[in-house]
């Protein structure tokens, strides 16, 4: 410890103090062993020569005693650094290229990677959020479908794998008895959702088991939000009635603010309104949370669950016998198709930090090619090898620290930006934030950057040949390794942009094929009207459907409007529902493998509102009601599965399938497709019923105006308010504009490629740039021969643009390969293109080709400029 002391003593002291009293030392024990020898009979001189001899070099006991009291691998390191420093002073323009380029590649990754780290790879902010589980029912179809109240009751109170689990489904009501009514979007849930989740109540409670039952008191929870914003924070509100869809619901109490996957205004109790269904086959939109014990694996939690299931096939055989057990991560769950796409994003930003690699090595080359002077003469003094490479790395690394440093505050920058514009549906993209995970990944990508981008141009300073090193020759050519190697980094650099390239032209490419796709209508100058009628105020069809005509009628006498009509899921909203169905007189299917189809409900004249061609039969009128014969319509692609080449007009369907009760459908028109999942969506099988036959309380009412749709609505919901003060809309907006919408997120990842895109385009530009700058200026001499010789600046530029072409070809077929593979990863994100299509590789490999062009332009103009005559002076 006292060494320790004595050396950190030392280097606080500093090494000149050290080294004023190292020196008065040394001279007073030379004097000392002198005035010694002395008195044993040696003259003066002779007992100063003996004294010296016996001492040794003073030069070097003084280097072996300061480094004794101090510390000599920090202050050689610290050397180097402040050494480092001197050396980016002395070239400040290479510097800041050197630092922006690291930079760009280093922010780039830190911005997308804390848009992955918080949106998939942290785990969900709930207790235990890692061993969460979304829990689903499946069959040979479909995965993830609703689980069945009676099926839930038992694998909660039979399961021997799942801490707990909660039961819960969507539920929208009107809100009344303020100014004006409100819609809300709130959750049906059991009691075990609170605490599934780690919430609490800041006022109040949350309702117990007790009150989850059919009979207990209307209770309601509030969220934070809703309660603070649209009920205004009101601190005695417990205990207090809020009337929503026309009945009166205690409010229990409000949650502490928590995130939640989707908007949620309020909670109330699942089992109050499903505790008495009995049927096990009787579906009902519900879904399952629950958390896994310790150790238990989900395929061990399915397994579970599925015996559960199969006990209840045996006990209560019905029509769902093969039904098993569906499930998932809650993490993957709510991240969706959102995970691919930022790991293809991920991706990119890897790819453009390899290429700022590539590029800030090529240029670190041509740095230590310009100091092989002083490498060399640094070994002739007796530097080793290792003491260059650490000189050099630590200067790699200082210049990868300051770009690692910008990279972050560029990084902070981007994170606002892409904030800002990214699409809805990306989960907790608001939290996003530069946290100790994302700074270590930075500090991670700048250490291997400086590595990486220093290794070889160390790799080479580290072979120092004296003998030719001072050599005027050789230090201004660098030598042909060191040619070569940076030739390598420049067809390197290209090979990836054009992997860039690719990908993002693919996806520009589906982009536009998705904006002009045929959506199977005519959106423009429709106005899409989506209510939602309360069921106490509604209860039966014949309310709901008188509703929903005296609205029409009075809509169609507003000026402007041509047509009115509507359906229960608009175009592009997705799947609203699907079900079982089978055709009569085929052979029954296997009960997993029943076939599936998109359910929809219209009123007449929807079709000629949307424009949407009748292929085949007729469409449907005001005869097709609720009391005659069932009737309905299918698309085009549900008619060629099943009567290919045939009519289908006439053809009966089963809904249900054959396994369960159902009615039965006759076919009486055929329609043409409709990309009902948006306009980046392919048609799936579709059948249309009439309103009369299947009355809902929701419904999009299409509005078809004769001119802008725009100025229409104000009048609309004045209409609306005419007929029930007490109803809200839900949305009011031009059906082309929210089909358009839908591409945002499609838009989003190839606004953000194509950036990458430009990006390393720009820096294989630069790349090839200076390198073929440096090509020209070491040749000065053999192309001022050449001239002299008889060479025109014609044919000099031609053989300088030469080897720009090469590099790049050589680029472009190394990065063919890797693109013919990126083409696999994208192929979940193309649309309407094929992932791998020659002419967008030929449109990249273009595009490439010319940026290198772009960039030999100078140089090859700059060698047919050489002055022969001059140059060969000089040599």
């Amino acid at each position: 410890m006292r060494q320790w002391w004595s050396r950190l003593k030392g280097w606080l002291t500093g090494r000149d103090a050290i080294s004023g009293d190292l020196a008065e030392e040394i001279q007073a024990h030379l004097e000392l062993d002198a005035a010694d020898r002395e008195a044993h009979g040696l003259s003066r001189e002779e007992a100063r020569r003996a004294a010296q001899r016996h001492f040794g070099n003073p030069v070097r006991v003084a280097e072996q005693s300061r480094d004794a009291w101090g510390f000599p691998a920090l202050e050689s390191l610290l050397q180097d650094v402040r050494y480092a420093f001197r050396a980016m002073r002395r070239t400040p323009a290479l510097t800041l290229v050197i630092v922006l380029t690291l930079a760009l590649g280093i922010g780039v990754n830190t911005a997308i990677f804390s848009v992955l780290n918080t949106v998939v790879l942290k785990p969900l902010p709930y207790p235990a959020g890692e061993r969460l589980i979304w829990l689903g029912e499946s069959t040979g179809k479909a995965n993830g479908i609703s689980v069945t109240w009676v099926n839930y009751q038992n694998w909660l109170g039979g399961n021997h794998t799942l801490e707990d689990m909660a039961a819960f489904r969507g539920v929208g009501m009107t809100l009344t008895g303020g100014r004006e009514a409100l819609m809300t979007r709130g959750l049906a849930v059991t009691s075990h959702y609170f605490s599934l989740l780690g919430m609490r109540p800041v006022l109040g409670r949350f309702w117990t088991a007790a009150d989850d039952r059919p009979g207990a008191t209307r209770s309601v929870v509030l969220n934070h939000r809703f309660w603070s914003e649209k009920l205004g924070g009101d601190p005695r509100i417990a205990g207090k009635s809020l009337t929503l869809d026309g009945q009166l619901y205690e409010v229990a109490g409000v949650a502490a603010p928590y995130w939640s996957p989707g908007p949620v205004d309020y909670y109330v109790a699942l089992g109050a309104v499903e505790g008495s269904t009995t049927d096990r086959a009787k579906h009902g939109s519900i879904r399952a949370l629950a958390r896994l014990k310790p150790g238990v694996t989900l395929a061990e939690a399915r397994a579970d669950l599925d015996a559960i299931m199969r006990h209840l096939a045996e006990a209560d055989p019905g029509p769902e016998n093969e039904h098993s057990s569906f499930g998932r991560f809650y993490a993957e769950q709510t991240t969706g198709d959102v995970k691919g796409t930022l790991l293809v994003l991920m991706g990119a930003a890897g790819l453009v930090l390899l290429i700022a690699c590539a590029n800030v090595a090529s240029l670190l080359l041509a740095r230590n090619t310009a100091r092989g002077g002083e490498l060399a003469i640094r070994t002739a003094i007796g530097a080793g090898r290792g003491r260059l490479v650490r000189q050099l790395f630590t200067e790699n690394l200082v210049l990868a620290l300051c770009g690692g440093l910008a990279g972050v505050l560029l990084a902070g920058w981007a994170l606002r930006l892409l904030i800002l514009t990214a699409p809805e549906g990306i989960p907790r993209i608001a939290g996003i934030t530069l946290d100790l995970p994302v700074l270590l990944f930075a500090s991670a990508i700048t250490l291997a950057t400086g590595l990486l981008a220093g290794l070889a141009p160390v790799f080479t300073a580290g072979r120092v040949d004296l003998t030719t090193a001072l050599k005027d020759s050789v230090r201004s050519t660098g030598g042909k390794r060191r040619q070569a190697l940076r030739s390598a980094l420049v067809v390197a650099e290209i090979a990836l942009t054009l992997v860039l390239a690719f990908g993002s032209g693919l996806l520009l490419k589906s982009l536009s094929a998705a904006r002009n796709a045929d959506p199977g209508f005519d959106p423009r100058q429709v106005t899409s009207l989506e209510l939602l009628l309360p069921e106490a105020t509604y209860a039966n069809k014949q309310a709901r459907g008188h509703f929903y005509d005296t609205l029409m009628v009075s809509l169609r006498t507003i000026p402007g409007v041509a047509s009115v009509s509507a359906v229960h899921c608009p175009p592009g909203n997705g799947d609203c529902g699907d079900w079982f169905y089978s055709i009569p007189g085929r052979p029954a299917p296997a009960r997993n493998e029943v076939p599936i189809a998109l359910f929809n409900t219209v009123t007449p004249g929807y079709f000629e509102t949307m424009r949407v061609p009748i292929r085949q039969g007729r469409a449907f009128t005001a005869e097709d009601t609720g009391t005659g014969p069932k009737t309905a319509i299918v698309n085009e692609t549900f008619a060629r599965r099943w009567w290919p080449g045939e009519s289908a007009v006439g053809r009966r369907i089963k809904v249900g399938g054959p396994y369960m009760e159902g009615p039965l459908f006759e076919i009486v028109g055929v329609t043409g497709d409709v990309r009902q999942g948006g306009l980046d969506s392919e048609p799936q099988p579709e059948i249309f019923q009439p309103f009369a036959q299947q009355t809902g309380s929701a419904m999009a009412v299409m509005i078809r105006a004769g001119g802008d749709p725009a100025l229409l609505a104000a009048a609309i919901r004045a209409r609306v308010s005419e007929l029930d003060r007490n109803l809200p809309v839900q949305r009011l907006l031009p059906l082309a504009g929210s089909l358009q919408d839908g591409l945002n997120r499609r838009r989003f990842i190839t606004v953000l490629l194509g950036l990458f895109a430009a990006l390393a385009l720009s820096l294989a530009a630069v790349g090839i740039y200076g390198l073929l700058n440096y090509w020209v200026r070491v040749r000065e001499p053999e192309i001022a021969i050449r001239l002299a010789l008889g060479a025109t600046p014609s044919r000099i530029l031609g053989w300088t643009g030469f080897h720009a072409l090469r590099l790049a070809f050589a680029g472009i077929a190394l990065g063919c390969a890797g693109c013919w593979a990126a083409a696999r990863g994208l192929e979940d994100l193309v649309f309407g293109v094929t992932a791998r299509s020659p002419a967008t590789l030929l449109a990249a490999g273009v595009s490439v080709t010319l940026a290198a062009i772009a960039a030999a332009a100078f140089p090859a103009w700059r060698a047919s400029r050489v002055d022969a005559a001059r140059r060969l002076h000089s040599v």
